[in-house]
């Protein structure tokens, strides 16, 4: 049973662009990930600060070893510079025949990074002993290449 991942993300003020060219940079090793079924960023058109991401998975497993890759990882931390508040996550499954209830998998429909996706392998982590500064995504690797 596949699994969707829905993960919004609101950047600090000015740091808009970055919030999506950070976003864009996973798209294609997303894709090119085991079990990545699909995995695409979203603007919302009325306000530029916020995007979603949907992914969609092959399981638990996938997402699991999408969270320990090096462009996560990566992205993670350009991400602790650049959101204004924690990334609120919602993990889903299609209802299968029969079944009942609400889709959400697990006991809560939405999460915040640290608490929901740490067991996933996707857990936020300090930048300080990584060295890396706040300017520039050049510096970070994740200058737009389009």
């Amino acid at each position: 049973m596949s699994l969707v991942v829905v993960a919004e993300c609101v950047a600090r003020p000015g740091q808009e662009d970055r919030l999506r060219t950070a976003l864009e940079a996973l798209i294609e090793p997303s894709l090119e990930e085991p079990g990545c079924l699909a995995y695409r960023p979203y603007a919302d058109p009325n306000n530029p600060g916020h995007m979603v991401v949907v992914a969609e998975w092959a399981g638990p497993e996938a997402l699991a070893r999408h969270g320990a890759t090096p462009h996560v990882h990566h992205a993670r931390q350009v991400l602790d510079l650049v959101l204004a508040e924690p990334m609120a996550v919602r993990r889903l499954v299609a209802p299968g025949p029969g079944a009942q209830g609400p889709v959400a998998q697990g006991p809560a429909a939405q999460e915040s990074v640290a608490e929901g996706l740490a067991s996933d392998g996707l857990a936020a982590e300090g930048l300080a002993s990584d060295g890396l500064a706040s300017d520039g995504l050049a510096s970070d690797g994740l200058a737009s290449s389009k």
